[in-house]
This record gives structure tokens, sequence and C-alpha cells, in this order.
């Protein structure tokens, strides 16, 4: 299957919004709003279970965030594509 050039740009637009979005939401669901008391007194793994507890929702904003970064790179690879293309055409124009 080929895509023309509206088609594909569409595609990768629409790509681009909906890793953003699930960047941005993933990041507040994994966020940590309340301040943690006696941040430096805590060893690495209590402050992993104080996070885990006191984040809105910890696996699905982890689940979120690796879902937008895993788009975000699609998009970049088909991007790059997109201008190696153009360069080629322009090559041939020539």
């Amino acid at each position: 299957m080929k895509f023309d050039s509206k088609e594909f740009n569409k595609l990768l637009d629409v790509t681009l919004i909906i890793s953003v979005l699930c960047i941005l939401i993933g990041f507040f669901l994994w966020m940590i709003f309340v301040p943690i008391p006696d941040i430096e007194l805590s060893s690495a793994e209590e402050l992993r279970v104080a996070h885990r507890e006191a984040a809105l929702n910890y696996p699905l904003g982890r689940f979120l965030l690796y879902v937008g970064w895993t788009g975000l790179s699609l998009w970049a690879a088909g991007f790059i594509a997109r201008l190696v293309q153009k360069i080629k055409m322009k090559k041939q124009k020539k």
C-alpha cells in the first residue's frame, strides 16, 4: 500500500498530536503533586514506594509516557523518511 504525500503528512500530524497528548497526560498522572517530607533521610527504595503511593495513577501514567515516547520516535522516523524522499526527488529533477 502506497501513501501519497497528503495522506502521509496527515498521518504524521496525527501521530505527533497523539504522542504529545499521551506524554502530557502520562506525565501528570505519573507526577507527584504532594511534597514528600524528609526526602534527604529516605532511602531510594522508600522514595520509589512513596512515589508510587503519592502519584495520581502511577502505572497508567508510566504506560502513557512509554506510548507517547514510542509514538514520538515513530513520528521522527517518518519525518526523516519524508525529508530523505524530498531530497531524492529534488536530486532527480536536476
